[in-house]
């Protein structure tokens, strides 16, 4: 058996000897402008210095002092000996990369270091905002230890005290000082307690009790017990016996936090505490709205009249709009008029309710005013302009216009330093990091010189910020740059695999991912088609093929044959519903299942619209519109949408 130290030594000699060769090779490369030599010579750099190779990485470094990545590689030898480093060596690597995003990254881990430390000196003199909560308590800290403008510090660490979460522990020698300073008083301490509440952070809550005196814990043990059991807690009896400010306001705790489950058992509640307590107007209006607005997104009978109870007041966007959707739901078109007239002129001249007013002139027999505000939607390229050519049987308007450019504008640009180091980490596969360069690249720029930023990415491959930067820019109308085709082989035979639409594919791809491979969700989906890593194990085991584990879902091949897959097991599910199975594919099929109607099939229009959650109306409506677009990208018949919003039944 080999040992891993000799292992370890022959990997470290055939880097050395690739990277020689690499060396050799490149001195005698004659395209002074290409840097496709220094490209490999820089991968061979990295791979030296992962692999402790500190002779190999000697050698090449030094020939790549004009390459744009030089930087990365100064940065990479700094950070692997940092704890060693002196501020000299440091604040010299600052100073010649301070313009690039490596010195702030240094910056950052410097600072963690001297704070960790201690070295307050230090950590003043090399620190800069950060977003860090951890690095600003350390200056807090810094401050401090240097008696400098005491008051102005303690007021600092104040304010990052008073939020409705914990903080890193970093924090707990500055928060400290406030307690010892006498800053932390009960009328902060009740303010934090209530933020707490207010981001459910119900431990937070109890461990700053700690600090009250024994009848308010008590009380705050009360008002825990609201937020865990509501319906408990407004039948108890210390709730009938008094009335106070406190009480009310743990009382419209526990309504409200019923109200998001039960919303009809909460109002019964509310309408008994509301009898014996005097609660203020904003309180009765808050409740009031929040029962009869989850009471709507529950779809449950009562809605409507709940919502008629909501003063003026306390009539937010979310239930002006969803009082517009009962009264769609109920086909009141009169009242869907009414409703649509209360919304705000921004709330009515967006496209989704300029197309429910048509449908609702229409069924009311306005058939001429109707017509006049389908002709206008019809002009757009959307879901709803889509759908308002249909009922006027007109085809589609893509309205398409390239990015105009002049080639000495695109030139300045694709010089820019930043942009420079963001294509050759692009190209060397260092994703992350290029789109980091190119953010801060980018983040400066006209609208348009970012037009011709989106134009450079898409001629470059990197389609994810094309499409990014062109959004950034709010020009929309380069449709070959917003929806580009890679992929193109891979989508196709899967397709014919699993006999779907290739235009469904990629429309899934694109608002999935805009087609970034390496894409992770908060939530942990990976890559083009954002698959859950338990989802993919089990559509694999499914068709019976290997998975390869989570990484496999970064390889493109892989994750859209598997994403592919399930969406054929969600329009089989749905008897081919595009509508259901993409709603299925962002909220999962047990969601779609409860939203699915009571009583009688649905116009597939209307039940998107009363889908409970904005993202997934918003998902469904983008992946079919995008569909669209794709097939006209690739010069196929157009499907009219109509034709992918069959009728949605109570049962499948």
């Amino acid at each position: 058996m080999v040992s891993s130290t000799t292992q370890a030594m022959d990997t470290r000699k055939l880097i050395s000897i690739i990277a020689l060769g690499i060396v050799l090779s490149w001195t005698q490369s004659v395209a002074a402008d290409d840097y496709e030599d220094e490209r490999e010579l820089f991968i061979a750099a990295e791979a030296a210095l992962s692999a402790g190779d500190d002779a190999a990485f000697r050698r090449i470094k030094p020939k790549l002092r004009d390459y744009p990545l030089y930087g990365y590689l100064e940065y990479w030898e700094l950070r692997g000996r940092l704890d060693e480093a002196t501020p000299r060596q440091v604040a010299a690597f600052l100073e010649r990369h301070g313009d690039e995003p490596v010195a702030g990254t240094l910056r950052s881990s410097w600072l963690h270091q001297l704070g960790k430390a201690g070295d307050w000196n230090n950590y003043l003199r090399f620190y800069k905002p950060q977003g860090s909560v951890t690095l600003q308590c350390y200056e807090v800290r810094a401050r401090l230890a240097a008696g400098k403008d005491r008051d102005t510090a303690l007021q600092d660490a104040l304010a990052l005290w008073l939020v409705g979460h914990s903080q890193p522990a970093a924090c707990d020698p500055a928060f400290d000082q406030l307690y010892a300073a006498g800053l932390v008083t009960t009328q902060r301490l009740w303010q934090r307690i209530r933020l707490a509440f207010a981001e459910q952070k119900i431990s937070l809550a109890g461990w700053l009790a700690k600090r009250l005196s024994a009848e308010d814990r008590e009380w705050v043990k009360r008002w825990q017990q609201a937020h865990r059991r509501p319906a408990a807690t407004l039948k108890a009896d210390w709730v009938q016996d008094q009335d106070n400010p406190l009480l009310r306001e743990i009382l419209v705790h526990a309504v409200s936090r019923l109200a998001r489950h039960k919303p009809l058992q909460a109002w019964k509640h509310w309408q008994t505490v509301s009898a014996t307590h005097t609660f203020s107007a904003d309180q009765t209006g808050q409740v009031l709205r929040d029962i009869a607005l989850y009471a709507a997104l529950d779809n449950e009978p009562q809605a409507a009249e709940l919502m008629s109870r909501v003063p003026a007041s306390h009539a937010d966007e979310s239930l002006r709009q969803w009082r517009v959707r009962l009264a769609l739901h109920n086909h009141d078109w009169d009242d869907a008029l009414r409703w649509l007239d209360e919304l705000s002129p921004q709330e009515r001249d967006s496209e989704t309710w300029r197309y429910w007013r048509a449908r609702a002139l229409e069924a009311n027999g306005r058939k001429g005013d109707a017509k006049t505000e389908f002709t206008r939607l019809s002009e757009e390229r959307s879901f709803y302009g889509f759908a308002a050519s249909d009922r006027l049987k007109r085809p589609y308007r893509m309205n398409e216009i390239r990015v105009a450019h002049d080639d000495d504008q695109l030139d300045h640009i694709e010089r820019l330093p930043g942009v420079v180091r963001a294509r050759e980490l692009y190209r060397t596969g260092m994703r992350q990091e290029a789109r980091r360069e190119w953010y801060l690249a980018t983040r400066g720029l006209s609208d348009a010189d970012l037009r011709l930023a989106a134009l450079l990415a898409h001629r470059w491959g990197w389609h994810d910020r094309a499409i990014v930067t062109a959004s950034e820019a709010r020009y929309w109308s380069d449709l070959a740059l917003r929806f580009p085709l890679p992929h193109r082989d891979s989508i196709f035979s899967t397709a014919r695999r699993y006999e779907l639409d290739p235009a469904l594919i990629y429309g899934v791809i694109r608002q999935e991912s805009a087609f970034m491979e390496d894409a992770r969700s908060p939530v942990g989906a990976l890559g083009l088609m954002q698959l859950m890593p338990a989802t993919g194990q089990q559509t694999a085991r499914a068709l019976n093929i290997r998975y390869g584990g989570s990484d496999a879902l970064l390889q493109s091949d892989q994750n859209i044959r598997l994403g592919s897959a399930y969406l054929r097991k969600l329009l089989d599910r749905y008897n081919g519903s595009p509508v259901l199975a993409a709603a299925a594919y962002n909220a999962g099929p047990h969601r779609v299942s409860r939203w699915l109607p009571r009583d009688e099939a649905m116009d597939a229009d209307l039940w998107m619209e009363l889908i409970p959650f904005r993202e997934t109306r918003s998902y469904v409506r983008r992946v079919l519109a995008y569909a669209t677009v794709f097939e006209w990208r690739l010069q196929r018949p157009v499907t009219p949408i109509s034709q992918r919003l069959p009728v949605v039944r109570q049962r499948y």
